[in-house]
């Protein structure tokens, strides 16, 4: 039996009508939207109960920006211990006490505020030589005021370069080649991902500072996240749903996996300078399941990857073939993941010994004994981490492939089979 094109393309492609299956699935995914969003409004934290510091503060001093006007190479004393970001102040600008100290090459370096205020600053010219500066360069200082008598006194460091602009170019560079590369797709995409870093910064962080559970704002600002960025980027389909619930599976995966591990393993969750900071800063948050939280949404993109892919896999091998069983697309869609989790598992893997770079190099410049290097609490959140995370992407695999499988239409009827009985009567 022969079929024209078009006919061909109508049978691969036909118009779903709706059905009593489509109606619950529907209502299911409706039910799960009603239950995210009022779950994300109850746990919307008020802003007084967000403890912050003030705009354009770092510990004890303000930020300011200035431009540089004068650069020159002097003999200072430099003491031995300094405040992180800060760099050495002059020998008049020591505290009484400070015989430890040695005398090193300095930058004497002045600059006028925006409000033309000019200033004076000290850096160190070794560290310098890894930031240069120039007469015309732009930089933000600290201000540190400080009583002196009856004389209150205001003393500047060095504390970066502001970089807001070139970054800025950057991104649009970026947003260009997604749009020029994928089109209307990609333009979704970056859409999606905008609103995803809106979520992470209006709700997902101000909700574990004001004190709500991390491991549960993880799993609700997830599955916002999720659901924005699938149905935005792919549409509202049953191929979408499936994904939806494949990712839903991994993400309460990982945060119940991740809440029960940091517990057994009585990690602190404290294990860097940044990490130490947050919990002086933040008395009562619970810094270990901080480290789940990081460990389900660090976990997002990889697992959109597959679950999407998944998902398309089982839906692109019905629409070539209508006559396959269900069984036979399940098996094949299987050995396609079990492809991508492989590169799947590299990603993450390599993704967190990137991020950990630094340490690793110190940990090689400082051997250690390797089981006390492995499970010390350093090394050992990422190790976790990366185990746990890449145990919720292999078992998100096969359940977002049984989704699919549920929801993709029925193997049409053979036309061999359909004519077997015609010809046997014959």
């Amino acid at each position: 039996m022969h079929y024209h094109h078009s006919e061909e393309k109508r049978n691969l492609f036909p118009l779903q009508k709706p059905t009593r299956r489509s109606a619950m699935l529907a209502g299911v995914v409706l039910v799960i939207f009603v239950a995210v969003i009022s779950a994300t409004v109850a746990l919307w934290p008020a802003a007084q109960d967000v403890p912050r510091q003030e705009a354009g503060s770092v510990a004890s001093g303000e930020v300011l920006d200035a431009q540089i006007t004068h650069v020159e190479e002097v003999s200072c004393v430099q003491p031995q211990l300094q405040d992180a970001g800060q760099d050495s102040p002059s020998t008049e600008q020591q505290p009484p006490g400070t015989e430890t100290a040695v005398a090193t090459g300095c930058l004497n370096v002045r600059a006028h505020l925006r409000v033309g205020k000019p200033i004076a600053f000290f850096m160190d010219a070794e560290r310098a030589k890894s930031r240069p500066v120039a007469v015309g360069d732009d930089v933000r200082v600290i201000a540190h005021d400080y009583v002196a008598g009856e004389e209150t006194i205001t003393n500047y460091s060095f504390y970066d370069y502001p970089r807001g602009g070139k970054m800025l170019t950057v991104a649009l560079l970026f947003v260009i080649v997604v749009i020029l590369v994928g089109r209307i797709r990609g333009g979704l995409a970056l859409i999606g991902v905008g609103a995803a870093v809106a979520l992470l910064v209006t709700f997902i962080l101000p909700a574990i500072l004001a004190g709500h559970s991390p491991v549960l704002i993880a799993i609700v600002g997830s599955l916002d996240i999720m659901i924005i960025v699938l149905y935005l980027a792919h549409g509202f389909s049953h191929r979408t749903t499936a994904a939806l619930f494949g990712s839903i599976f991994g993400i309460v995966f990982t945060a119940v996996a991740g809440f029960t591990v940091t517990r057994w393993l009585r990690f602190t969750g404290i294990s860097t300078t940044e990490e130490s900071s947050l919990s002086i800063s933040v008395p009562g948050i619970q810094m270990n399941d901080i480290l789940t939280a990081t460990i389900v949404i660090a976990g997002l993109g990889v697992l959109n990857d597959i679950t999407v892919s998944q998902a398309s896999v089982v839906w692109e091998m019905r629409a070539l073939n209508p006559h396959l069983s269900r069984r036979r697309i399940y098996a094949s869609a299987m050995r396609v993941g079990r492809d991508h989790i492989a590169s799947s598992i590299y990603t993450l893997v390599f993704a967190y010994a990137g991020s950990m770079l630094v340490v690793l190099l110190l940990i090689y410049a400082f051997p250690k004994d390797l089981i006390e290097l492995v499970t010390s609490e350093q090394l050992g959140q990422e190790i976790i981490r990366t185990l746990v995370g890449a145990t919720g992407l292999v078992l998100s695999m096969p359940v977002t492939t049984l989704f699919a499988i549920l929801f993709t239409k029925p193997a049409l009827e053979s036309p061999e089979s359909s004519a077997r009985p015609s010809h046997a009567a014959g």
